[in-house]
């Protein structure tokens, strides 16, 4: 494997499931959403630099999807904790 292209998908593997586990604290959201958006780039990169090398892409692939999900999850949490803590400002 290339190793630009392996140490952007391991980077993105890693990044994709640290912004998974910090999604639910809702202080650590805004940094889970950092991990997943850079955790993206990094995968989307891996898969270009495997796929020039013509080498497999299963963990730049593992990496973009973790990404994702934390993105998703992170972004969810963020914004509606958001929300909930605005409301109670409002009825206090």
């Amino acid at each position: 494997m290339n190793p630009k292209g392996k140490n952007s998908s391991i980077a993105a593997l890693i990044l994709g499931i640290v912004s998974i586990v910090l999604c639910f604290p809702y202080i650590l959201s805004a940094l889970a959403m950092a991990c997943g958006i850079v955790g993206i780039i990094c995968a989307t990169n891996g898969q270009k630099y495997c796929l020039e090398a013509g080498q497999p892409t299963g963990l730049a692939t593992a990496g973009l999807v973790l990404s994702i999900i934390g993105l998703t999850l992170s972004s969810i949490s963020f914004f509606t904790c958001t929300l909930c803590v605005t409301c109670v400002g409002f009825v206090l």
